[in-house]
């Protein structure tokens, strides 16, 4: 077994030292993810669901190690060029606490390592070394960490196969649906179906982040800021933190990969993403969207197009999450155009209708995401119209129509400016004239021979 993985980890040494490693890390690993997900068409067995989920965990650590090993190479030219002593210390210390030089046994290691190999969460390479060699966390209890974040599972269980059972999956896929209910009752039946995906996924997600807390894979001062997926933030802390010792505070913010108040009550599409999937979240946003210089709709798009095509080959996870970048834009335009406008009351009402209208757009996509074929999601969104694509469309063309119309109030709005402006001016103009004339001929007076 060990002779037939050789070549392809030695493939992985050969770009673990390239100079470009993060980009050819990025490409070869999503070519193989893409040839593993439709090797069944070229006569080779279809590779088990259970299968996927590891390879699609392994992608991201190997292609992240490649970014994380290519931005200490970065971080140890720039540190050559500095001058400034200040400077140099800061980026000295970011090196010590980000930088990693890792073998390919040890990138074997971390791609297996079998705390998140599942269904996450994704932490960086240098979070896993952190976990093998530091010694500075032996008086965290990990089991009362752990129970405190498990205690919603039962909750999420219980509503799981609740709606599970009344509203499942299944119904929507039936001729039934489309014949014997209505327009509003299709409609309605995406929200039932997505709170049961919800449920499903807090449950793998919550259940996922334990494993890791008894681990204690993730875990770093709280003082140190650390976020989802990347670790600690603020590195002079964890330093002094780490030389402490005892009466330091911990959390596992590292490993949170769901912030489930969040992602429920959050009042925009975008809010609610940054609360999903966290660590991946992170993943795509550090090595994806700040990697690429394009304009921000197009850097969301090819975020999402990445995403898509990271989670598989069905259709409907690329209806779905190619949505996304419209959403985003409609909702950017209406809190420019509206939100910002607004008094303290206005923008609560504004925000619980934003609410209302993402918990809508996300039971949408969920239908694309969930049925995963193009026939079926497209029968069923051609059932109800289409109908939050439509709102997209009519969104954008209010805000458009808002827009033209603050336009050209302002535009008036200035015009009328300028012309008191400049009806100000003449009158100056005309007194300081009169002024000048009243001056001359008082000085013309004045000058005049008394006798003449």
């Amino acid at each position: 077994m060990y002779q037939k993985a050789r070549p392809k980890w030695c493939m992985c040494a050969v770009i673990l030292h390239c100079i470009h490693c993060h980009f050819v890390s990025f490409v070869v690993s999503f070519s193989y993810l893409l040839f593993f997900r439709v090797c069944h068409y070229l006569g080779l067995p279809m590779a088990p669901d259970l299968t996927n989920a590891i390879q699609m965990m392994i992608t991201l650590k190997v292609v992240g190690v490649c970014f994380e090993v290519h931005d200490t190479w970065a971080r140890t030219g720039e540190l050559k060029k500095i001058e400034d002593a200040e400077k140099k210390a800061d980026m000295q210390l970011v090196q010590k606490y980000e930088g990693v030089n890792p073998s390919v046994e040890d990138i074997f290691h971390y791609a297996f390592f079998y705390v998140g190999v599942l269904t996450g969460p994704y932490y960086k390479y240098r979070v896993y070394q952190d976990l093998i060699e530091r010694q500075d966390k032996q008086d965290v209890n990990l089991a009362n960490a752990m129970l405190k974040r498990i205690r919603v599972v039962a909750l999420y269980v219980t509503l799981f196969l609740l709606t599970d059972y009344f509203f499942p999956l299944s119904f929507a896929e039936s001729d039934t649906i489309f014949k014997d209910y209505s327009f509003l009752y299709r409609v309605w039946y995406m929200t039932p179906v997505f709170f049961t995906f919800r449920m499903r996924i807090y449950t793998g997600f919550v259940l996922s982040e334990c494993v890791c807390i008894m681990a204690g894979l993730g875990l770093y001062p709280v003082a140190s800021e650390p976020k989802p997926g990347k670790g600690p933030t603020k590195y002079k802390v964890l330093e002094q933190s780490i030389k402490e010792g005892k009466d330091v505070d911990y959390n596992f913010e590292t490993v949170h990969n769901i912030d489930e108040w969040g992602s429920d009550f959050t009042p925009t599409v975008r809010a609610g993403m940054r609360c999903w999937n966290m660590t991946v979240q992170f993943w795509l946003a550090n090595n994806v969207y700040k990697r690429t210089k394009l304009a921000k709709p197009l850097k969301e798009a090819l975020t999402m197009f990445t995403s898509a095509f990271w989670h598989g080959v069905h259709s409907g996870y690329y209806l779905s999450m190619l949505t996304v970048p419209f959403i985003l834009a409609v909702e950017d335009y209406y809190d420019k155009l509206i939100r910002k406008r607004l008094g303290q009351t206005g923008q609560y009402v504004y925000d619980w209708w934003m609410w209302f209208i993402k918990m809508q757009n996300f039971s949408y996509m969920g239908m694309a995401f969930l049925l995963l074929r193009i026939d079926t999601t497209l029968n069923y969104w051609k059932s109800i119209g289409f109908v939050y694509h439509g709102l997209i469309l009519v969104m954008h063309a209010v805000a458009q129509y808002i827009n033209n119309i603050i336009s050209k109030a302002g535009k008036k709005v200035k015009k009328a400016k300028i012309t008191v402006e400049m009806e100000d001016y003449k009158m100056r103009i005309m007194k300081s004239t009169e002024s000048v004339a009243s001056n001359g001929e008082t000085a013309e007076v004045a000058g005049a021979d008394p006798h003449n």
